[in-house]
């Protein structure tokens, strides 16, 4: 199965701090750069970041594994570059996938378009299927035109984890979350030669009648952007690598007495 890890935005990822354990993930530039589109009554406003951090995801990546529990697990291991590292697991999506993508063309930039959650999405309303096939053949038309180049739709949170690092330790909070604010429902990525290009992208989406919508928009930063590692990453990363080591040398020697 496959499951989505969210990096929760905090100061660190909106000063630019760019955690290199999501790779070959997507990771977002700061939210002082991204627009939000909002629906209602069928007009849609926009709005320019910065926007509240715990409001953002920072980044995301796929990760493939048996249950939730094995990821979990995966995400204890993974190099921290700051002691306050939130990372929400979701469930595999169970419907509006996007399958297959654009070819990526290097000389755009890529986008990722979130859908904010609401009531509805954390209800696990489903869409009215004349309306997912609008949505479905929407995002089609993308791929054919060059455009997408995935999409994924993220069930409630009430089967979500969040993994919280708070120095040495971590802990787990299950869902759902309380404040809808936070959470996002799906996202896409798009590749076009403006931002401008995406905000009409993101404005003409067929999505379901709704009181209400919000499409975020934030660019990516491509992996050529990425900060070098800092003194105290540097450090963290070689500490998590000797303990590993000295776990698999315990184990080593445990097998070899066993074996006597």
């Amino acid at each position: 199965m496959e499951f989505t890890v969210l990096r929760r935005a905090n100061q660190s990822t909106e000063r630019g701090d760019q955690p290199p354990e999501l790779e070959p993930g997507v990771f977002m530039r700061p939210s002082d750069s991204a627009v939000r589109l909002t629906r209602r009554d069928g007009a849609w406003t926009r709005s320019s970041g910065p926007y509240p951090a715990r409001e953002l995801v920072a980044g995301f990546t796929i990760v493939e594994a048996a249950s939730r529990h094995d990821v979990i697990e995966q995400v204890r291991w993974w190099p921290l570059f700051d002691a306050g590292a939130v990372y929400e697991i979701r469930d595999p999506a169970d419907l509006g996938a996007v399958e297959g993508g654009a070819v990526r063309r290097p000389d755009w930039p890529r986008y990722v378009v979130f859908l904010r959650s609401d009531a509805a999405a954390e209800a696990a309303l489903a869409p009215a299927p004349d309306d997912l096939l609008r949505l479905q053949a929407y995002e089609q038309a993308s791929v054919n035109a060059g455009l997408l180049l995935a999409g994924v739709s993220l069930p409630a949170t009430r089967t979500a984890t969040r993994v919280r690092f708070a120095n040495a330790n971590t802990s787990l909070q299950a869902g759902p979350f309380a404040d809808v604010r936070e959470l996002v429902a799906g996202y896409w990525i798009v590749q076009a030669a403006t931002l401008d290009d995406v905000i009409a992208w993101a404005g003409a989406c067929p999505l379901p009648p709704a009181a209400e919508v919000t499409l975020e928009i934030r660019e990516v930063c491509e992996r050529r952007e990425q900060r070098e590692f800092t003194a105290e990453m540097r450090a963290a990363e070689e500490r998590l690598r000797a303990e590993a080591l000295e776990g698999v040398l315990r184990e080593a020697m445990a097998r070899r007495k066993r074996a006597l």
